[in-house]
């Protein structure tokens, strides 16, 4: 009995392991033999006519920038739009962007006088569009000049559907979690980009900064979080190319307190495990292209929580048999206190770079652990506010 234990001890373990080390080595490895040829903007005679598309609520802090950074693009002026929906935003978002509007004929503001939620916000502005080719993006991200012809670059010459912009976090304050944030993007963004090459595809869009023709967006149902991730996941079900592009460079504050984060990574929690709920069928066949990919990259993570519980459930058992496991029992519980030293650690100005990253990680793994209780107890959660702006 002892050595079932064991193996199931290791099964558990295994969990965390293969989608956090194994599966992006084996992307990484599989990337390095294919060749990454660089854009040629030039194979492009005349760029389409593009929309970009994003809602605000209370972006005062960011709205001029991220304005002045899509203006500010290589991409000819005469082929942009920019449609912005606003959440009954209450500060000055609303004359910041009128004072564009009044010098830029193809911004154009829609605004809403009662709070409906972003998913409500963008289904809407999406049947005000007129062309299709489609940018989806956040108040708080910032484009290089050519990100939007990397973007579109995709869908003209590599006959992507979708393509995922390749968003670098920065911290202005450089304090809080906000080095662990930082290290786990890039190195989601290189997981992603190691995806495209090899498959074809990467397993979901960042929504900050995204392309798609008109013809492959869906909207996302009411009830669900997520939209970003809903709509990678009905293009790739409708045998869409869904690629990372490196060249499409842009910005993003990353979130420096624990507590903002915690929450905001339950909402996610919540919002994946919905999807999965809906799209598990993809899964499927599991050892093989997406199923594969999104059962590594994504499934296995969510489920994370549950194999550090039960493993040490096991460890529990495991020491009738062998008194070395008193010790991994003991380290165990030492995890339990890592999330309140890493808060009160942030609250202190104190950065211990490994006890900082582990105690994150266990954070945000509670943080998926209760996003999935929200989830069996059918929460309707589905309003959305913007974490606080760090810029």
């Amino acid at each position: 009995m002892g050595f079932v234990f064991f193996i199931l001890f290791l099964i558990c373990l295994l969990v965390p392991v293969f989608s956090y080390v194994i599966f992006p080595w084996l992307m990484k490895q599989a990337a390095s033999k294919i060749k990454h040829e660089k854009n040629d903007y030039s194979k492009i005679p005349e760029w389409p006519s593009v929309t970009i598309v994003f809602s605000v609520f209370n972006e005062e802090k960011v709205i001029r920038r991220k304005l002045e950074s899509i203006l500010n693009s290589d991409y000819p002026k005469d082929k942009l739009q920019v449609l912005i929906g606003s959440d009954n935003s209450t500060d000055q978002t609303h004359q910041i962007i009128e004072e564009f509007i009044a010098n830029n004929s193809n911004i154009t503001l829609v605004k809403k006088t009662s709070r409906n939620g972003k998913l409500k916000i963008i289904n809407e502005l999406i049947d005000l569009t007129s062309t299709e080719h489609l940018v989806f993006t956040d108040a708080n991200v910032f484009f290089e000049p050519m990100t939007l012809k990397a973007l579109v670059y995709n869908l003209l010459a590599k006959d992507a559907k979708m393509v995922c912009g390749n968003i670098l976090k920065f911290s202005p304050k450089n304090q809080g979690i906000s080095d662990q944030e930082i290290f786990y993007m890039n190195f989601e963004n290189q997981l992603k980009h190691h995806e495209s090459l090899k498959y074809g595809f990467c397993v979901g869009v960042e929504g900050g900064c995204y392309a798609i023709l008109k013809s492959h967006f869906v909207k996302v149902p009411d009830g669900f979080l997520m939209d970003d991730f809903f709509i990678t996941l009905d293009v790739i079900s409708k045998g869409g190319n869904v690629l990372f592009e490196p060249e499409a460079l842009c910005y993003e504050d990353v979130n420096d307190a624990p507590m903002i984060e915690f929450k905001r990574k339950i909402r996610i929690s919540l919002g994946n495990f919905r999807n999965l709920k809906f799209y598990k069928h993809l899964m499927f066949p599991i050892m093989k292209g997406f199923g594969f990919a999104f059962f590594s990259h994504k499934v296995l993570r969510w489920f994370t929580p549950f194999a550090i519980i039960f493993s040490f459930a096991l460890t529990l058992l495991l020491m009738l048999f062998c008194p070395f496991f008193k010790w991994v029992a003991l380290s165990y519980s030492l995890l339990i206190i890592l999330p309140i030293l890493t808060i009160f650690l942030e609250r202190i100005k104190l950065k211990i770079p490994f006890l900082n990253a582990l105690g994150h990680f266990i954070l945000m793994n509670f943080a998926l652990l209760l996003g999935y209780f929200k989830f069996i107890s059918a929460s309707h959660e589905s309003s959305w506010e913007p974490p606080k702006r760090n810029v």
